[in-house]
């Protein structure tokens, strides 16, 4: 299976994201339309696109041609000869870009600015069929990033309970959830500046 992905915007005009979307490198990978810039005696290329090319959706495997001869600019299927004219590269990307945020975005919480702590963004994960991780961001009253970690055996309440403070640099559980050494044995965090680690040993 194909790790390439194309997005479809509307009937006529699909978009792809390049090697170069989220940042510059020292080769132009799958983009068509780059620059270079060297630094540190070494040429680096970056899309002159924001990473975003336009693909027909009839055929999605060819890239859009890019005229901008006309009164607006005009995008142009090589092999249906279709033309759309989108007034605005600029505006169109930034129309792809909102599409794309959609997936960020999808799980999203509901910023309440009076809540005492702000939920921002929740995940549930896997790691192994017998635990479960879940993950909550929050924002505390000072606007410092609150990270709640819970840590627990699938298909029980049982839980540990961390919270992991980036800009304090701190690292805490809850003493009233279970003894973290029933389920870990170590804990291990890596902030910009510092790595927070803690041991479990369980009492036999």
């Amino acid at each position: 299976m194909s790790d390439k992905f194309i997005y479809r915007l509307d009937d006529e005009i699909s978009f792809r994201k390049c090697s170069l979307f989220d940042e510059c490198n020292t080769d132009h990978g799958d983009c068509t339309n780059f620059r270079i810039k060297e630094f540190h005696f070494c040429d680096n290329y970056f899309c002159n696109q924001e990473g975003i090319h336009f693909h027909c959706t009839k055929h999605p495997e060819i890239e859009l041609d890019y005229d901008n001869d006309f009164d607006g600019d005009v995008l142009t299927c090589p092999k249906c000869k279709n033309q759309i004219e989108i007034g605005s590269t600029k505006a169109l990307i930034s129309r792809c870009l909102r599409v794309l945020n959609r997936e960020i975005f999808k799980d999203a919480t509901l910023i309440r600015l009076d809540d005492w702590y702000t939920p921002e963004i929740k995940e549930k994960i896997k790691p192994t069929p017998d635990y479960r991780l879940t993950t909550n961001v929050k924002t505390d009253k000072d606007g410092d990033t609150i990270i709640i970690l819970y840590v627990s055996y699938v298909g029980t309440g049982n839980k540990v309970q961390y919270f992991i403070k980036p800009e304090k640099g701190q690292l805490t559980s809850d003493h009233k959830d279970l003894d973290p050494a029933k389920i870990i044995s170590k804990i291990e965090v890596t902030l910009k500046n510092r790595i927070l680690t803690q041991s479990y040993h369980e009492e036999q």
